[in-house]
């Protein structure tokens, strides 16, 4: 068994258990709000590893129907953090360019 076997299959439980909370919400989302340059980096950093792993594991084993869902929740819902922390994050003024 690979290291990224060994790690995905210690992630499922949290995984599984994250997703079945997010669909018993039944609340409207929130706006995003403002996060700092900083601590958006940090997290961008932690989904760039997760996002890496969850596409490796679908070239691996996506055509086994038993993961290739699973697979595929994980690696859209890290797009869609991504997206998120991009909305979040306050934008930098454009530069002046001198005429």
């Amino acid at each position: 068994m690979s290291s990224l076997d060994h790690i995905y299959q210690k992630m499922v439980p949290t995984l599984e258990t994250a997703a079945l909370a997010h669909l018993h919400e039944q609340q409207p989302p929130e706006p995003p709000r403002q996060i700092s340059r900083e601590v958006a980096h940090e997290l961008n950093n932690i989904l760039t590893i997760i996002q890496g792993y969850a596409d490796r594991m679908i070239v691996k084993h996506g055509s086994n129907p038993a993961l290739s869902p699973d697979l595929q929740v994980i690696a859209d819902n890290t797009r869609r953090a991504v997206s998120v922390i991009r909305q979040a994050t306050p934008r930098r003024p454009a530069p002046i360019l001198a005429r």
